[in-house]
This record gives C-alpha cells, structure tokens and sequence, in this order.
C-alpha cells in the first residue's frame, strides 16, 4: 500500500486550535452567516425605527447597531461556552493527541493515538474542505471535522495538500480569509 502513498502529515489540536476551529466553523463555513446576521437586525431595527406613520433614521441606525451587537456577542458567549464544555469533558484525551494522516490519490487513512486502530475515508465522502490561513479542516459529514495545522506541514507539503484537495473536492473545496 505504500507504494502509492502521496505524503504523510503529523499533526495534533491542542485547546487553542479547537478554540480557533469554533469560531471558523461558525462565522466563516458559509458565507451567508454574517449578512444574515446584518440583514435580520436591520429589519427588526426598521420595525422598531417606524412609529406612528413616521420613520426614524437615527432611531434606525442606533437599533441596528445595538441589534447586530448583541446578536453578534450572543453568538460568541455560546461559542465560548461551548469550548469551555468540550475542554471539560474531554476524557478520551483529544487535545494534543497525534494524528498521522497518509494521503492517496483516491483516499486518506487516519490514525490517531487516541483511538486504536485506522480509517480509511475516501474523499468522494467528504462533506467539505475548508482552508483557512492556519488549518485545512475536512468535515466528513456536517457536524464532525478534523484540524491539520499548517504549522505541522512544510510549505511543499501546504500546496501538495491543497493541489488534491482542489483537484479531488471541486466546489466541495473552499478557501477562507481567517
């Protein structure tokens, strides 16, 4: 099986790095998450700004603001609470355990000192790809996803990486400004 084994990465997550993946995984998975965000305040803030036939732009502005403030830090105080959870629960030792990823043409097999044993996942059953300026993170179904740090790679590794990511995942791959 080595014989056409592209490369192999060895990588952990440590606290930081699952701290990060929540507000990625949050704010920037889809792009929609924000503007929805804007848009939903900016409609409750003209409802509240229209009184009595007249329509308040200040009233307005000062409502969408505080709206989109506070939807915004409601959101946060639920990511921070759930990083302090999973922190706390974590009794498998996930943070700073070892993943060695070996990368095929068609497949990646992941072991992890963790857990015994090996899988072998196809990247057809990906759910997703997303590159960010610290992590590759591969959703293998909506809610569960693995962290490669960057830092654990070399550069040659970073773009051969990304090349079959890009190559195998098509619009399942995508790049993110975090």
């Amino acid at each position: 099986m080595d014989d056409n084994k592209l490369f192999t990465v060895k990588t952990i997550m440590e606290k930081e790095d699952y701290h990060k993946f929540l507000y990625i995984a949050t704010f920037f998975r889809r792009k929609i998450i924000i503007p929805f965000i804007l848009l939903i305040s900016a409609l409750m803030a003209a409802f509240l700004a229209y009184s009595e036939n007249q329509f308040s732009t200040a009233e307005f502005i000062i409502s969408w603001i505080v709206l989109a403030v506070v939807a915004i830090l409601t959101i946060i105080f639920k990511v921070e609470r759930k990083n302090k959870q999973r922190i706390k629960t974590d009794k498998t030792g996930v943070f700073d355990s070892q993943e060695k990823l070996d990368f095929y043409e068609d497949f990646l097999i992941i072991k992890s000192t963790v857990f015994e044993g090996e899988s072998k996942i196809k990247y057809s059953q990906f759910y997703q790809v997303l590159e960010s300026k610290d992590y590759f993170i591969t959703y293998f179904n909506m809610n569960q996803a693995s962290l490669i740090r960057k830092k654990d790679m070399d550069k040659e590794t970073i773009e051969k990486l990304r090349a079959l990511y890009q190559n195998t995942m098509g619009k399942k791959y995508k790049r993110i400004k975090f």
